[in-house]
């Protein structure tokens, strides 16, 4: 699939702003000190042990590249405390049952006990407090995920606690590669073209970087963050990792981001991550899914309970969406074919990974018999069944297909900026194709 790119400055030895400008703005409601003295790399010392770090010498740091990084020299006054984590996680467990149920063990303490007696080191305490204060809905996200891997590693590495815990501060830290993207392309809602994405896409490459060496963190959960949104099928990124060369740490990490996401955005986000897994299997291994389906087996909120599912109607366009984006794929075959035939080792990788996607989205579709010549007719069948768990499913599976284009169109895009102008023409002119573009 290729690699994306890391655009954004590296965290050392140079200071990145984005960051810097984080840490003043925590500075301006509690005191940020340097722990230790900021020695330049060809030995000035700009900032003594104890020194302030605030608006005042922001300009003198980022001027030098410095002889540790940044992060590694900083102490956050009354940061966040590890015990806090229990009333997040308890909090979290009122408002999400499912994600009750899925941390729920026998043979363990519950999941916001064990957060709440992680070890923080100074470096990782404060890291968390800059990320808390970034955006501090996001420390509830971060706990989640972090409570999810614990309980895929305590079902799939039973007895190894250390690793358990280590998966668990992870998933605290598995987002602060953020801190260093530019805001503007952070904020919720902001359309992002393929240079903006790549930046975006870069924060599992750029946290690694910053947790590798980090006092309290380390490699093992530096590889895990850098492999959070990696899949087993290689359509992750930012590597595009495939098969084994995509840790079980990464792939336990990944798989509680993305069921985290689903609790905290779908009102049946079991029936969501089934249909997705359903749908295109082996972005997870099997024995992921099924220590997921184990741990769900207990959840008695059904989907009837919830909220009444859009009409069944308003699916009718959505359907015949699909099957024209599909259909042009149809007609497009024989030149996506050419295409790769002739194509230079780059592009035919890009190429190539678009087409088996496309054509498992394509198999997905015919499988559920939604790609049938008369949507009304099957639509009015469907609503004489009067079965709300079959609508929902149905809404379920229209709404997963049409992400999985969405998020096609955008990774094609994304590896092919990566490529030569002429052969990122030809990933653009095919989704124009696609798209039914003139």
């Amino acid at each position: 699939m290729g690699t994306i790119a890391c655009v954004a400055v590296e965290p050392a030895p140079e200071v990145n702003p984005h960051y810097l400008d984080h840490v003043i703005r925590v500075s301006e409601s509690r005191p940020v000190e340097a722990c230790e003295d900021i020695v330049s790399r060809n030995g000035i010392k700009l900032l003594a042990k104890g020194a302030q770090i605030n608006d005042k010498v922001r300009e003198r740091l980022l001027m030098h590249k410095l002889q540790k990084p940044l992060e590694d020299c900083l102490q956050v006054t009354q940061g966040v405390m590890p015990e806090s984590f229990g009333p997040i996680g308890q909090a979290l467990f009122e408002q999400h049952s499912l994600l009750k149920t899925l941390c729920a063990h026998d043979l363990y303490p519950s999941a916001p006990t064990t957060l709440a007696t992680l070890k923080l080191s100074i470096p990782v305490q404060s890291l968390l407090t800059v990320y808390a204060e970034y955006q501090s809905d996001r420390l509830r996200h971060t706990a989640g995920v972090a409570m999810l891997a614990l309980a895929l590693a305590r079902r799939l590495l039973p007895g190894e606690a250390d690793r358990h815990r280590m998966l668990a501060l992870a998933g605290l830290l598995h987002d602060v590669g953020e801190l260093y993207i530019d805001p503007a392309y952070m904020r919720p809602g902001t359309p992002l073209g393929p240079p903006e994405w790549r930046h975006v896409a870069s924060h599992p490459i750029v946290g690694e970087r910053v947790l590798r060496n980090m006092q309290g963190a380390g490699k093992e959960i530096a590889s895990a963050v850098l492999h959070h949104h990696e899949r087993l099928d290689g359509f992750g990124y930012p590597r595009g990792v495939q098969g084994a060369a995509l840790p079980l740490n990464g792939q336990i990490l990944a798989a509680a981001e993305w069921l985290m996401a689903l609790i905290e955005n779908s009102m049946t986000p079991m029936t969501r991550a089934s249909v997705a897994t359903r749908l295109i299997p082996g972005e997870f291994s099997r024995e992921i899914t099924e220590a997921i389906a184990a741990a769900a087996q207990d959840d008695n909120l059904s989907n009837a309970a919830m909220a009444d599912p859009m009409p069944l109607e308003s699916a009718i366009p959505r359907v015949i969406g699909i099957a024209s984006t599909l259909e042009r794929f149809r007609e497009a075959r024989p030149w996506i074919d050419e295409r790769i035939a002739i194509a230079r080792p780059g592009l035919r990788a890009v190429l190539e990974a678009g087409l088996q996607r496309l054509l498992r989205i394509q198999t997905a579709f015919s499988s559920t018999g939604l790609d049938t010549h008369d949507p009304d007719a099957l639509v009015a069948s469907l609503v004489e069944q009067r079965d709300t768990e079959l609508q929902i499913e149905l809404m379920t599976v229209v709404g997963e297909l049409e992400w999985r284009l969405r998020e096609l169109e955008r990774e094609s895009l994304l590896r092919a900026g990566l490529l030569p102008a002429e052969e990122s023409a030809v990933m653009r002119e095919l989704i124009g194709k696609l798209k039914g573009d003139a």
